[in-house]
């Protein structure tokens, strides 16, 4: 979804993009006239393609093989959301691998991810540091805030791991209550269906994976305004702010989970600061200000598209 947001950013400039999707093998081809032009396809050669974005890291010897002409490595955009890369036993080292040979431009997605990966990169590389941002038309608060009447309901994801699962076991043998429900979400769902799910929902317990380079889910969680519970997984830790926008038990720590969430059950008032602060980090950043980074980065780019316009700090964007 990251992706697809910078792909509308470079539509809107009338530049033909595009991206690579690992879960069908096959490209995305993106014109730039309208949303309802896209479509997958699988061309023998990616002749009409002057940049292109992925994320998978195996997925470029297939790229290499399908272009009918060199296209410079600054226009190869490799968008690196997880800290893994650095890791040698992560896919053989063949993230790693591209890491330290390819000068790839590199967008990534927190600050952390790019600490993380600048010791391996060379320096011919142009990084970019794009945190993520929550569209906020569709991620939105409930219209009215009051402590419910009905049990609280704790929604989680089972996407990434199913520890969900054991903190709503332990809970409901534990506590033996009725006051609390548990909602958790197995699929990927659209935006809009996930979104309602959040607004529904009193707090929401992340789970992600030990070393996300940013994991979504929470910050959407904030911008419906609801309380978070996630634990500390380096690349979420800039909005992720201990007992201020979240509270953080220890990773993969069963009890303190379960004790953490007791603490918000009986506690109304620090469930609303902790909701209420969460909301305001989510709303700090917007969609122009994602934009005005992207469009900077391809500036950038050597002989880039004319973004001179849209590249001012002092004058914000507008979505198109």
């Amino acid at each position: 979804m990251k992706i697809i947001h910078y792909l509308s950013h470079a539509r809107s400039l009338g530049l033909r993009v595009g991206l690579w999707v690992t879960q069908d093998s096959d490209p995305v081809d993106w014109p730039p006239q309208a949303i309802s032009d896209i479509h997958i396809k699988t061309p023998t050669t990616l002749e009409d393609w002057d940049t292109i974005f992925f994320t998978w890291a195996p997925d470029w010897p297939q790229i290499y093989q399908r272009l009918s002409r060199p296209v410079p490595e600054q226009y190869i955009i490799h968008i690196i959301q997880h800290i893994r890369h650095i890791n040698p036993d992560f896919i053989n080292g063949y993230a790693l691998h591209l890491l330290q040979t390819k000068s790839f431009s590199r967008i990534c997605v927190s600050p952390e991810v790019s600490e993380a990966i600048i010791p391996y990169i060379r320096s011919s590389t142009i990084l970019k540091t794009i945190p993520n941002v929550i569209d906020t038309r569709i991620f939105h608060k409930k219209k009215y805030w009051s402590p419910p009447s009905r049990p609280l309901k704790v929604l989680y994801a089972n996407w990434k791991n199913t520890f969900g699962n054991q903190i709503r076991d332990h809970w409901q043998s534990t506590y033996k209550t009725k006051t609390i429900t548990f909602e958790s979400i197995d699929s990927p769902l659209s935006q809009q269906e996930f979104a309602r799910q959040m607004r529904t929902s009193d707090i929401f317990i992340g789970t992600p994976n030990a070393t996300e380079g940013f994991y979504l889910a929470p910050l959407e969680a904030m911008a419906s305004e609801v309380a978070v519970i996630c634990p500390d997984v380096v690349g979420n830790r800039s909005f992720c702010l201990k007992d201020i926008t979240c509270l953080m038990p220890a990773y993969n720590d069963l009890n303190d989970h379960v004790q953490t969430l007791s603490k918000l059950f009986n506690d109304p008032i620090l469930r609303y600061t902790i909701a209420r602060n969460g909301y305001q980090k989510a709303h700090s950043r917007q969609w122009w200000n994602e934009r005005e980074d992207f469009l900077c980065f391809l500036q950038s780019l050597p002989s880039a598209p004319n973004t001179t316009p849209y590249c001012n700090e002092n004058v914000p964007t507008s979505i198109t």
